[in-house]
């Protein structure tokens, strides 16, 4: 991360240490998504050096860091963070989440997450998250962190939001509490309270709703994808993950 400098002085010579910006690959599936992380780091620039935007799978070009927004993704975020570690091409992933289930939690040490960020975290602590991780700390792999209900009543929540965007994507109760390490019950009541706030009574009526937000990802999810290589043709066969 650090390049160094000679300046020659007064027939001496002093040696002047110079800070290379960390290269951040942001990863999500919705675009939507991704610009405002980017539009977050913005202004630590001098820091971070955001070399790509992956909205297709895993990063291309290499990285020191891939910063990994799971947005309607945790278990699928995982498989996907492992896939990138085994590849190579990014030294690190920190996964950026508003909540960390014991699962999730437990997941991500085993397959070698180097650090978990919530998304209440600002952009200052956001990337000096990324900094203490580049020097060789795991950061926030131990803390469970529970989602906390919307404070307004008409508004969707970060959850709900998560929610309407699986069921604009056709996935059921039972597949959406999987990847959000919920229970069945629990989506159930999210699914009742993303009709009532968007004033829908069915998921179609809720999906066209998704499609007004952005909350429908540009160029199809990662799991679509694998599913359409043949690679994930069904729940019982999926790569399994540790835990």
């Amino acid at each position: 991360m650090r390049e160094r400098s000679d300046v020659r002085t007064n027939g001496g010579q002093a040696t002047q240490e110079r800070v290379r910006p960390i290269k951040v690959a942001l990863v999500n599936d919705y675009e939507i998504i991704l610009r405002g992380l980017h539009a977050m780091l913005a202004p630590f620039s001098d820091r971070i050096e955001v070399v790509e935007h992956d909205t297709t799978g895993t990063p291309d070009k290499p990285a020191d860091v891939a910063l990994f927004d799971t947005f309607a993704s945790r278990r699928d975020a995982l498989e996907r963070a492992r896939e990138m570690i085994a590849e190579g091409n990014v030294k690190h992933v920190v996964l950026y989440t508003f909540d960390a289930a014991e699962e999730f939690l437990t997941i991500a040490r085993d397959i070698g997450v180097s650090g978990v960020v919530l998304k209440s975290a600002t952009g200052d602590v956001v990337t000096t998250a990324i900094e203490r991780v580049m020097a060789g700390e795991r950061v926030g792999l131990d803390d469970v962190v529970r989602a906390t209900r919307s404070r307004t009543s008409k508004d969707l929540s970060p959850r709900e939001q998560e929610v309407l965007a699986l069921l604009a994507l056709g996935r059921t109760n039972a597949e959406i509490g999987e990847q959000l390490f919920l229970s069945v019950d629990t989506v159930k009541t999210y699914v009742r309270r993303v009709f009532s706030k968007l004033g829908v009574n069915n998921r179609t009526q809720a999906a066209m709703h998704a499609a007004e937000r952005s909350l429908t990802p540009r160029h199809g999810t990662w799991r679509s994808r694998e599913a359409h290589a043949g690679r994930v043709s069904s729940s019982s066969d999926r790569p399994r993950l540790p835990g």
